[in-house]
């Protein structure tokens, strides 16, 4: 391959006063303000000034475990809500969350999303997920707690379901025709009239299309969501994510897809400073300041195992999970109570210690040797995480061309290069059995 052209993309995350465990304990945190207004709007102009492709108000982070213990704020306002607030103080930059399709209904999950769409003029994105994520569970009485398979079964269905109820509206529906007395073409407004094992869906839905066509979907690796457009991948390596990379791309070739169809970003969590030394040292407080029980649990809730039942001290427990996250990281020897401040890089987030301009030579390398289309960041300490990027190292950036210098479309589509995946068009499908 030659050398690589076009711009690098990035987005970002935001939950609570930052992706370290020990982050909200910083005196530089936002810890006390997470939660108003002024800090939460702060942020996403800050990535809008910085010329990002996204904002992710991520409440997935903090399980129930820590946040009974009181030892983690966590992002605990509902997410659509808050994207609805954002929209209103940002002007470009796409924002998104991760929505249960087990505790949720794709009615009024589509017509939510598509209403933010409008809301905020084609700039909304979503991460369709099997979790709870501490939503409200509707009562089941016939299936309270479905097995994975059955969660996995669901969320098809309601994907298909809500696609199918964006597209419910052709493009150009809405006429407006004064002189005839029309608003809408009903020709153009279809009936979906779904039957599947978990929904019954009639539609179409109560609003015009979105003006994406769909909201942006995105996920955490290709092989967990095979039809995500925006892939946050956590490789361990930059070998493992170029093979990654490549392998994504033949396999959209092969489903006839354009390979620029989906993009990749890699997660990355910047702690950065005027010298290395500085650098060290704010990494060096954040663990200091980790509560070994806190990280445990986060760990435990990232790696999908209890650990919080092991001693701190001496070796870690011969659980294969953590072994197997420990050795992938280079973190092999440390014992649980160490382990306890890295839960970043035990579960694949790049984490950079260094300065603006070190960063932004790390980013370039990874680019060019196509390990992904650019980068996802989950500042380990917010603001100051955001603040770094966002007016130190994109600058650097773009003086060497590897960074858009303004917003060139007004949807998240535009600024991802991704087309609308309905064309525009609708089918009006049968009745599904």
């Amino acid at each position: 391959m030659g050398k690589r052209t076009g711009h690098i993309h990035l987005s970002v995350s935001i939950q609570g006063a930052g992706y370290h465990p020990g982050s909200w304990r910083h005196p530089a945190s936002g810890a006390g303000r997470l939660h108003t207004p002024d800090t939460l709007y702060s942020l996403a102009q800050t990535a809008e000034q910085g010329l990002f492709d996204l904002l992710i108000a991520d409440h997935t982070f903090v399980g129930e475990r820590l946040r009974a213990s009181g030892q983690e704020p966590g992002l605990l306002l509902e997410p659509l809500t808050l994207l609805g607030g954002l929209a209103s103080v940002t002007r470009r930059i796409g924002l998104g969350a991760a929505v249960s399709t087990t505790a949720l209904e794709p009615f009024a999950l589509a017509r939510q999303l598509a209403a933010l769409d409008h809301l905020s003029g084609g700039r909304t994105a979503w991460l369709p997920s099997t979790g709870d994520h501490g939503e409200p569970r509707r009562s089941h009485a016939d299936n309270p707690d479905w097995t994975p398979e059955q969660r996995a079964e669901r969320q098809q269905e309601f994907t298909d379901v809500a696609a199918r109820l964006w597209e419910s509206w052709e493009e150009g529906a809405v006429i407006a025709d004064r002189e005839r007395g029309l608003y809408i073409d009903s020709d153009k407004v279809h009936v979906i009239g779904h039957i599947g094992k978990y929904f019954k869906v009639r539609g179409p839905l109560s609003i015009p299309r979105p003006p994406q066509g769909h909201p942006v979907r995105f996920g955490l690796s290709a092989g967990a969501d095979p039809e995500a457009e925006l892939i946050l991948s956590s490789p361990y390596s930059l070998g493992e994510a170029a093979s990654q990379y490549a392998a994504l791309k033949r396999n959209a070739a092969r489903q006839g897809r354009f390979p620029n169809e989906r993009k990749v970003l890699t997660s990355l969590s910047p702690i950065l400073a005027g010298t290395v030394e500085e650098a060290l040292h704010k990494a060096a407080e954040l663990r200091e300041l980790t509560d070994p029980y806190a990280g445990i649990a986060l760990l435990s809730d990232r790696l999908g195992v209890d650990l919080t039942k092991y001693p701190q001290g001496g070796p870690p427990p011969p659980v294969p999970a953590l072994t197997e996250a420990a050795q992938a990281a280079g973190l092999e020897g440390l014992s649980l109570r160490e382990l306890s401040s890295r839960t970043l890089e035990l579960t694949g987030t790049q984490v950079f210690i260094g300065t603006p301009e070190q960063l932004a030579d790390w980013m370039e390398a990874w680019y060019s040797a196509y390990g992904s289309d650019g980068f996802h960041l989950l500042p380990a300490l917010l603001p100051d995480g955001l603040d770094a990027v966002a007016r130190e190292v994109v600058p650097l950036l773009q003086q060497r061309g590897l960074f858009r210098t303004a917003y060139t479309g007004t949807t998240l589509r535009d600024h991802l290069g991704l087309p609308d995946p309905s064309g525009g068009r609708r089918s009006t499908g049968g009745v599904q059995a």
